[in-house]
């Protein structure tokens, strides 16, 4: 799979909650079996939100990745095995 290919893959949100200090958003896409979840810190005082953290999941085989290379690297090596 190429990075091109990953990028037009569609995710669904699934899940997400804001707490005092943090947001997470969970999206995912059943038919590739890859999830992406988004966690952004909030100030408690100011409540400004800051820049969201993405990780990654292949759900098959519970890999998970901090990086959408790490992530395409996971799902091409999951493919040749197949």
């Amino acid at each position: 799979m190429t990075r091109e290919e990953l990028a037009a893959i569609p995710l669904k949100y699934t899940f997400g909650y804001s707490a005092e200090d943090h947001g997470l958003r969970q999206y995912v896409n059943e038919e590739h079996q890859i999830a992406k979840q988004v966690v952004t810190k909030r100030k408690i005082g100011t409540g400004e939100w800051g820049k969201g953290k993405a990780t990654f999941k292949l759900l098959d085989t519970g890999e998970e990745f901090d990086t959408i290379e790490g992530l395409l690297a996971g799902i091409n090596a999951r493919e040749k095995q197949a």
